[in-house]
């Protein structure tokens, strides 16, 4: 038997006893074990320092396991910050990104997670690093206007990459209805700080979320955009001219996992962040 064998089985055990208990009791056990649970952390030695990640169940702990082998190119993207930047992390999930930019100590990050389970992550994994000072956690998703959209997600699966309703086929049946605003607005209607690097993490939105900025991108102060897409698609290709319209243009495109993130840079910002 392997000791992942015995685990599984120790923890049926004490499941079973649980269920023995009478109510109460079995409730006061299941608060306490819970509060236990998120008080335990994960920690995770990087290349900035440790980071702590709440555990709340199991694609919580994947993703703090996976932080820094699952994207590097985005983690050596955030290296390559300017410094005293402001990041956008839009799509970000419980923050693994955000947390890592936030390391930095020079950067100024805003992220937005609109599925509530991942925003509690998000926000309490910035509690747990003390870095809530530096990061701005919005429970927002981004589109091309403001609107109220309807995510397929269930809250009792917490750190699962949800999508709108609409967009693809719903991998749950339950619905939260989430808050949606634009780039332009944010900036010019809610006075979020103008970013000067962008993730756009969001695969089925990705269009629609650029379309809702033009203003926006168009600043100078936007330097780079970093976005998970497939650029032989229809709407890959439509976003690399509109893009490239703005004035912005490819400079790398890292693979992972089947997908790609593809990096774009207005001409000299690179150059600039050199010298």
């Amino acid at each position: 038997m392997t000791e992942r064998d015995e685990t599984k089985q120790e923890f049926e055990r004490a499941l079973h006893r649980l269920r023995q208990l009478p109510d109460a009791a079995r409730a006061r056990v299941q608060s306490r074990f819970s509060q236990a649970l998120l008080d335990e952390t994960f920690d995770l030695d990087t290349p900035r320092g440790p980071l702590k990640f709440v555990l709340l169940g199991r694609g919580a702990g994947i993703r703090a396991m996976c932080a820094l082998t699952k994207q590097p190119a985005t983690i050596e993207w955030i290296e390559s910050f300017r410094p005293d930047s402001v990041f956008w992390d839009v799509g970000a999930n419980v923050g693994v990104y955000a947390l890592y930019a936030a390391l930095r100590g020079d950067a100024r990050v805003v992220a937005f997670e609109p599925a509530a389970v991942n925003f509690f992550l998000l926000a309490a994994n910035c509690e747990a690093n003390g870095l809530d000072a530096r990061v701005d956690c919005l429970l927002v998703g981004l589109g091309s206007d403001k609107s109220i959209g309807h995510m397929a997600v269930s809250q009792f699966v917490p750190a699962e990459s949800f999508r709108f309703r609409g967009t693809s086929v719903p991998r749950h049946p339950t619905q939260q209805a989430a808050l949606i605003l634009s780039m332009d607005q944010l900036v010019e209607e809610y006075g979020v700080a103008c970013p000067n690097y962008v993730k756009v993490d969001v695969p089925a939105l990705t269009e629609a979320i650029l379309v809702g900025g033009p203003r926006l991108l168009a600043r100078p102060e936007v330097r780079e955009l970093h976005v998970e897409m497939r650029e032989d698609s229809s709407t890959g290709q439509r976003i690399v001219e509109m893009l490239s319209q703005i004035g912005f243009e490819i400079v790398s495109r890292p693979a992972h996992g089947g997908t790609t993130d593809l990096t774009f840079a207005k001409p000299g910002s690179r150059a600039e962040a050199l010298t």
